[in-house]
């Protein structure tokens, strides 16, 4: 009797795992020309004015525990970029959407200049930017390919080549911004800075 169970449940995660499988399949193939994709394109082109910019979409979520007492909560901030790369300069572009249309906020410019440094992993696909005091501005991941899964996933957008030239710039830009400003980071993130 509990072996029959144990045989139905095993079937059943199976069947669930080739159905979630054949999904993300599909969504990755949608995203390869999407319109999401498309949109994320003409911002950067917009916003930019310069066609040397490649373009990625970014996506950062903010996870925080907190509360009093008996009572414990937990909020996740998500939070959606498109993002214009070339060497030595980097433009990151608030995103949002509001019935399933895709809008941008105030985009911010980041080169040596400006920059007090960045905080990454050689060969990893996040960034944290940092202003001249230290302080936090943008944080941002990109994956190779984004699927619609929930509200909170909101694209089907597939970038494996511009993955992989974002992780590359990630670290070239990393390089030149620390070297240019004198700082060593950790490569962890929230804790770009080693302890004294």
């Amino acid at each position: 009797m509990n072996s029959t169970y144990i045989i139905i449940g095993i079937i059943a995660v199976i069947f669930l795992a080739i159905i979630f499988y054949i999904k993300t399949t599909i969504d990755e193939k949608k995203g390869e020309n999407s319109e999401e994709k498309k949109r994320v394109k003409e911002i950067v082109e917009k916003v930019t004015k310069d066609s040397e910019y490649k373009n990625i979409y970014a996506t950062w979520e903010e996870f925080s525990i907190g509360g009093g007492g008996r009572t414990v909560t937990t909020t996740n901030i998500y939070t959606y970029y498109a993002v214009g790369f070339k060497p030595g300069s980097l433009y990151v572009i608030p995103l949002s959407f509001d019935g399933g249309d895709i809008s941008y906020g105030e985009a911010m410019k980041f080169d040596k200049e400006n920059i007090g440094m960045i905080n990454a992993k050689e060969g990893k696909n996040w960034i944290e930017i940092y202003d001249l005091e230290k302080k936090p501005v943008v944080k941002l991941m990109v994956g190779p390919s984004e699927t619609k899964e929930d509200k909170y996933h909101p694209v089907n957008i597939s970038q494996k080549e511009e993955y992989k030239e974002f992780c590359n710039f990630i670290s070239e830009f990393m390089r030149e911004v620390n070297t240019y400003r004198n700082v060593e980071v950790t490569g962890k993130i929230g804790r770009p800075l080693q302890k004294k």
